[in-house]
């Protein structure tokens, strides 16, 4: 009788084991925040961009902004220089995002109009 339910366990477990491994992932929500870049970004920007990276760092150690950059488009057909079009970061919390547009440089300053700055969900399904 032993060997019945050892052998009844082990066949329970393995199709338990199975089910885990076959359940669709939870989506795990992010959040994307996106500024748009004026064409004159690269001349405004350089007086706000250290304390705008430097706050960007602040959030990468403290875990709640996973990536962060620009999007580019190119500047004309005559010229091999892209100009960056939009900041693009991805936070996985949606307050940290929010304070992030508060304290950055860039929107205080007006280089970047927050009247287009958007925070998307993201319901991402394939994670690191």
């Amino acid at each position: 009788m032993n060997q019945a339910l050892s052998r009844v366990a082990r066949v329970s477990v393995m199709v338990l084991s199975r089910r885990a491994f076959s359940a669709p992932p939870a989506p795990v929500p992010h959040y994307i925040l996106t500024y748009p870049y004026p064409p004159t970004i690269l001349e405004d920007r350089v007086p706000h961009r250290p304390g705008h990276v430097g706050l960007a760092k602040q959030h990468k150690a403290a875990g709640t902004l996973l990536y962060a950059g620009g999007l580019s488009s190119p500047l004309s057909s005559t010229s091999n220089r892209e100009l960056p079009t939009e900041g693009v970061f991805l936070f996985n919390c949606e307050k940290a995002a929010e304070e992030f547009i508060e304290d950055d440089p860039y929107v205080k300053s007006g280089v970047v109009d927050r009247a287009g700055i958007t925070i998307r969900e993201w319901a991402c399904v394939v994670t690191p």
